[in-house]
């Protein structure tokens, strides 16, 4: 480029210059020449600079882009890699000592994982449990009054259950269908995680009542309305699910299956009080008793919770009936609120069943320390009462005993 236009330049000098120019002319066109090509070297310097910075300006959005676009990237995959499925869990630590035949023991009581994922109006949602509690096998399952230990594996391995794994299609709030194995709707089993229940132990009545937990086709949904600064609101589930029956995961001993339902109300609320909600439940089905027999079992149960202030109460009562023999449970389970961190609680509790001959009321007093809202501490001092009913066998000595129980949870 360079070259061209010196070139062009001194052709052009030659071409206007005549053939009788005098030497001192030639001098000043060589002269005049000289500073042409000077100020063309100028303007091409001037030139360079200008596709240097014209360049730099170019460059500099390009590199913001391209960058931009790595972090997109990287954000990308980062989305996907936790957006494939959501995984939470907790882990629960227990000990306990008191004065029944159940020996003073320290329990890895929970592993729990949860994994859950949505698509669209779809979702999934699935809890495994991993159970591993050390225990003495020699103590047979009818001498386990004060624990849950009657329910684990008594060869000292442990287990690993699924405690839900379900998918749930949703339409809008007041229609949702639900499939597969889940936990009953009353309020204990649907708030059973370590982390969010005040005691170490759950009441002695829970597994006597209502199934624990349920394999079938659930619906559900939920409506409000304003009333004044509050609402009222309105809840229900029905299901149909096989019957309570060992190794209803995958199938049933009977045609006829298993129903139930519920209707939860919420209360307007204001000023000091913050929550005030009702439920009633009813479950109609069929269970296996201890001679291989099937039996019809209705159950039915009121609840309540209620906040106000620091002020606590969680209520639940259920009653039975199989082959005419009826058992009933309850709890009552008030709670005050000191700080973020510390709550206390008291609980009464009782449970009568000729089903499984056991007459008991238990009282519990503790405390509830969250240093963190993912980490729980507990403490309680609990005193039982075996009862003497008829259907309870006279012969057998069943004496009151306190006893301490402990634990460390971490929620993830």
């Amino acid at each position: 480029m360079k070259r061209t236009l010196v070139f062009l330049a001194v052709a052009l000098l030659f071409c206007v210059a005549p053939a009788s120019a005098q030497p001192n002319e030639l001098a000043e066109l060589k002269a005049q020449l000289l500073a042409q090509q000077t100020a063309i070297q100028q303007l091409l310097n001037r030139i360079a600079v200008l596709e240097k910075q014209q360049a730099a300006t170019v460059t500099k959005p390009d590199l913001e882009r391209q960058e931009q676009a790595q972090d997109d990237a990287v954000n990308s995959m980062r989305e996907t890699l936790l957006g494939k499925v959501n995984l939470s869990g907790y882990y629960n630590f227990r000990a306990f000592a008191d004065g029944s035949e159940t020996p003073a023991a320290f329990q890895q009581h929970h592993l729990g994982l949860i994994l859950g994922k949505q698509l669209g109006r779809f979702s999934f949602f699935t809890e495994l449990e991993l159970q591993n509690i050390p225990h003495h096998p020699q103590i047979s399952e009818t001498g386990e009054s004060s624990t849950e230990m009657a329910t684990t594996d008594l060869s000292g391995e442990g287990q690993v259950s699924v405690e839900n794994a379900w998918m749930e299609y949703s339409q809008n709030q007041y229609l949702n269908i639900r499939v597969g194995k889940q936990l009953s709707p009353q309020y204990w089993w649907q708030n059973h995680y370590p982390n969010l229940t005040y005691s170490t132990d759950q009441p002695i009545y829970l597994r006597e009542l209502f199934p624990p937990e349920i394999i079938g086709v659930m619906v559900k949904g939920s409506a409000s309305r304003p009333a004044g600064s509050s609402e009222w609101g309105l809840g229900y589930n029905v299901y149909v699910a096989n019957n309570e029956l060992e190794g209803n995961e995958r199938g049933d001993l009977t045609r006829q299956k298993s129903w139930g339902g519920r209707v939860q109300v919420r209360m307007p609320v204001g000023g000091f009080l913050k929550k005030f909600d009702v439920a009633a439940d009813m479950y109609r089905g069929r269970i296996a008793l201890d001679t291989n027999q099937l039996a019809d079992d209705s159950v039915f149960g009121f609840e309540s919770q209620l906040e106000s202030g620091p002020f606590r109460l969680n209520a639940e009562y259920a009653h039975g009936e199989t082959l005419g023999l009826t058992r009933f449970g309850y709890y009552v389970e008030p709670a005050f609120r000191v700080n973020d961190n510390w709550l206390t609680f008291y609980r009464v509790e009782g449970l009568e069943s000729a089903r499984v001959q056991r007459a008991e009321q238990r009282h519990l007093a503790g405390v509830n320390f969250r240093p963190l809202p993912q980490i729980a501490l507990k403490m309680e001092y609990y005193r039982s009462l075996p009862k003497s009913r008829s259907f309870i066998d006279a012969s057998e000595i069943r004496k009151p005993f306190n006893g301490v129980a402990a634990a460390a949870v971490f929620f993830f």
